[in-house]
């Protein structure tokens, strides 16, 4: 029974908030409809609705908080083959490729190599050749605090796979890919299209 007394009593404070939603609406009938939506929206949102135009951007949520570290890599002049053998081996699809200073160069993925092994030339193409003519050295990288709906904008303006974590002083510290952006999304309700 206590259920009824409980819908009854959220009925009358619906009614009262509509007639505040009206008398807001109607106080100011002079006003903009943009100033009378927005009176609305608030009043809706004093009644425990939410307007998600007028809503304020979700919780920060950093890189760091989804980055996989420790971070795969490759030294320049590294085969082909000793590359998609680590690739294999560590079930991923790109690798980091640093000199020998361990300076980052550039990324190397799995299409780039097959593009290059498929690819007809002067000279045929081998697993046995370095990776120096199929890695991008196009990097961009990010901070662990950037937040990752930045991160999401990122890979799909630049069509990147991937985006190394450095930190400011520039020392790789992890690595965020498009899987963990879409794991992040899958997992949780925060990361939607409305607030990228």
């Amino acid at each position: 029974m206590s259920k009824p007394a409980h819908t009854a009593e959220a009925g009358t404070e619906q009614d009262h908030d509509k007639d505040t939603v009206n008398q807001l609406l109607g106080k100011d009938s002079g006003s903009s409809s943009q100033g009378r939506a927005r009176q609305a929206a608030s009043a809706y949102q004093k009644t425990g609705g939410s307007n998600p135009v007028l809503e304020q951007p979700r919780s920060y949520i950093p890189a760091s908080l989804i980055m996989s570290h420790p971070v795969q890599s490759v030294l320049q002049g590294t085969k082909i083959q000793a590359a998609l053998y680590k690739m294999k081996q560590f079930d991923i699809s790109h690798l980091l490729v640093l000199s020998n200073s361990g300076r980052m160069m550039g990324i190397v993925t799995e299409k780039l190599l097959l593009q290059y092994l498929s690819s007809q030339g002067i000279q045929p193409h081998s697993v046995e050749d370095t990776i120096e003519a199929c890695y991008s050295n196009k990097v961009v990288t990010a901070t662990p605090d950037t937040n990752i709906r930045q991160l999401a904008v990122s890979c799909v303006e630049n069509q990147l796979s991937c985006i190394p974590i450095v930190q400011e002083n520039g020392n790789l510290t992890g690595i965020i890919t498009r899987t963990d952006l879409l794991q992040s999304l899958i997992n949780n309700e925060w990361l939607d299209s409305r607030s990228l």
